[in-house]
């Protein structure tokens, strides 16, 4: 039993993850038939508005992201939510709010940036777009935040840590999360090494404060300021926004076609965020560990799981 149980007669870290991967698949699959149904018996032109094809991408990955956490949690971990930054935990309001003030400082930074390394136009077009289209595109880009956050953090990683350390976790949930925008419109190395570098600096933030509040208002942060307000492409995506922004000059620092995202202005604004959250991070003191010290909890039973 020993490769399926640690010392304390739980299931191996491990095992919980592969459970929860093979949950995740198996739903994944099966909601995306189920959407690929409903959508054929109605008009097959909602496959060519690309919000109804983003919209049924995200309702895709968040019916497997909490169900497939549901039921690894129910049957196989049986800690509380809390356990993995889940919930109105203490702090959540504080650990948002820092987020996105942090996304927000990012933000100006890349203003700034682009200003410096190139020339920048940047118009109004929010009247161009009806409030409806505007509406929408921000409440998809707030479920897309959550669900790569439950996805790619929360449970996955928390359970990765468990069996194998804190870093190590984060550069494998990290690389991960990196690979799959190997498929976005003008994708290339340097974007996808930036989302890497990205998921490094939210795992941070996870690890820092048990809680996917922090990471959560980074993330949105981001991508509302980066896509929906100002304008860029976001990860290489055109959205509805409120400003239309282009910029001329170097690929390399400014991202060419994929946007910002794919620059090493990017790669320095991510990594110095990550840098900061390293260093000003705290850990935040849930009801799940009562003691008071959650990651001295799981350091002691990395070696177990």
């Amino acid at each position: 039993m020993a490769i399926l149980l640690n010392s304390n007669y739980e299931l191996r870290s491990g095992w919980k993850f592969a459970a929860y991967v093979t949950f995740f698949l198996l739903i994944w699959v099966a909601t995306g038939l189920a959407l690929t149904l409903v959508v054929a018996r109605r008009s097959g032109d909602l496959l060519t508005d690309q919000l109804v094809v983003l919209a049924l991408n995200e309702i895709a990955l968040f019916v497997p992201a909490v169900c497939a956490m549901w039921l690894t949690v129910r049957f196989m971990d049986h800690r509380p939510f809390r356990t993995f930054g889940i919930g109105f935990l203490p702090r959540w309001r504080q650990d948002f709010f820092f987020g996105v003030l942090l996304a927000a400082g990012m933000l100006g930074v890349l203003i700034g940036g682009c200003y410096a390394f190139g020339y920048v136009s940047m118009h109004w077009t929010g009247r161009q777009v009806s409030p409806d289209v505007l509406l929408a595109t921000f409440i998809l880009l707030l479920m897309a935040a959550v669900n790569e956050e439950l996805v790619f953090r929360g449970f996955p990683l928390q359970v990765l840590i468990d069996g194998m350390g804190a870093w190590p976790a984060m550069i494998a949930m990290s690389t991960l999360f990196g690979a799959v925008h190997l498929n976005n419109p003008n994708a290339s190395l340097l974007g996808t090494a930036n989302t890497v570098v990205a998921g490094i600096l939210l795992s941070l933030a996870y690890v820092k404060t048990h809680s996917l509040w922090m990471p959560y208002g980074i993330h949105v942060g981001w991508n509302v300021g980066l896509g929906f307000v100002f304008g860029f492409k976001l990860s290489g995506v055109d959205i509805a926004s409120l400003w239309t922004t282009g910029t001329a000059g170097s690929e390399t620092i400014l991202g060419g076609d994929y946007g910002p995202e794919g620059g090493l202005l990017v790669t320095f604004i991510f990594a110095v965020a990550a840098v900061i959250v390293n260093k000003h991070g705290f850990i935040n003191r849930t009801e799940a560990h009562p003691g008071g010290h959650p990651w001295r909890h799981y350091r002691n039973r990395a070696g177990n799981s």
